[in-house]
């Protein structure tokens, strides 16, 4: 008998049940791409949500998605709008940089990697490496992979999606009080010789270029320039990997793939140091196993229910 807490797996054959969520997944990575490359304009929740409505539209299941995506985007915008009160209310501003040391024999790697690779005095997009712009879009496909991967969840399995946005959101919150409590700033913050790479890359992929004023409700939030532990930019690719393994086993192994590229990525840019992804996948495992435990919790709470309410209705009727 198949557990309350597994993943519904669709009964079909293997090439049919790959087939949507492969279309699916075509899709949004194509649009997602024109969206950058060719309009220059990042993918905001908001855009992204508008994406996913109308692959539901086209699957017939549009109600369920606003039934289920709505409540979770308003939460995902709430947090992100509590994350800019991070370093605001007068707690001190920590740096980890001897700590980063410590860990890493006495280097610091985001200066190893920028002295190895990055090439100073290229300022324009035309003059900067290929790995450089490679890295600024693993950084700027922040919020595009997790709710994307969620999509596939939520288009294969709708529990393993409930689990894992209550998981991201419970991680996201969490990650606030510890922004709001020990404020980290990142390597190009108190680093004089770390670069801000993606001031040089892609400063133009943050709304619509040439109108002066925001254009979704994400880009009106404001920014937190001191929420880099732990870094939820290593953490959310992880933790939709996590789902993704236990829902699709070695055929999510390519999401470890990008999960490492992410991570590279911002050492590299010098938007975080390796100890704020150690502290993003201890975030991780927390809430990856907590909301397990939470889903077993619920079930048995529910079956005791159940179970006392037809005993008492056996007894009621003797």
């Amino acid at each position: 008998m198949q557990p309350a807490d597994a993943p519904q797996r669709p009964r079909v054959g293997r090439r049919r049940s790959w087939l949507i969520p492969s279309l699916v997944g075509g899709y949004l990575a194509v649009v997602t791409l024109f969206m950058v490359f060719v309009l220059h304009i990042s993918v905001s929740p908001e855009r992204f949500l508008l994406l996913m409505l109308i692959a539901a539209l086209v699957l017939g299941r549009a109600r369920l998605f606003l039934a289920d995506w709505i409540p979770f985007l308003v939460l995902f915008l709430s947090y992100e709008y509590l994350r800019g009160l991070g370093g605001k209310l007068g707690m001190p501003i920590h740096d980890v940089t001897s700590l980063e040391r410590l860990i890493s024999f006495g280097q610091v790697p985001t200066l190893l990697l920028q002295q190895a690779f990055y090439q100073p005095g290229h300022f324009h997009q035309s003059h900067v490496s290929w790995y450089d712009i490679a890295a600024t879009m693993f950084y700027f496909l922040h919020f595009a992979f997790p709710l994307g991967l969620g999509y596939l969840f939520w288009v294969v399995d709708r529990r393993t999606f409930l689990r894992f946005s209550r998981a991201l959101i419970a991680m996201s919150f969490a990650a606030f009080v510890f922004y709001l409590l020990l404020p980290v700033a990142p390597p190009w913050k108190v680093l004089p010789s770390v670069v801000k790479i993606i001031d040089h890359t892609l400063p133009s992929f943050t709304d619509i270029p040439g109108i002066p004023v925001p254009a979704t409700v994400y880009h009106w939030l404001t920014p937190n320039q001191y929420a880099a532990m732990p870094s939820l930019h290593a953490a959310y690719p992880l933790l939709g990997t996590l789902f993704a393994l236990r829902l699709w086993g070695r055929r999510a192994w390519p999401a470890l793939a990008y999960t490492a590229c992410v991570w590279l990525s911002i050492v590299y840019l010098g938007e975080h140091y390796v100890v704020d992804i150690i502290g993003g996948v201890i975030f991780v495992l927390a809430v990856f196993f907590g909301e397990d435990w939470f889903t077993r919790f619920w079930a048995q709470r529910r079956s005791d229910r159940a179970e006392a309410k037809l005993a008492t209705s056996a007894r009621s009727s003797s």
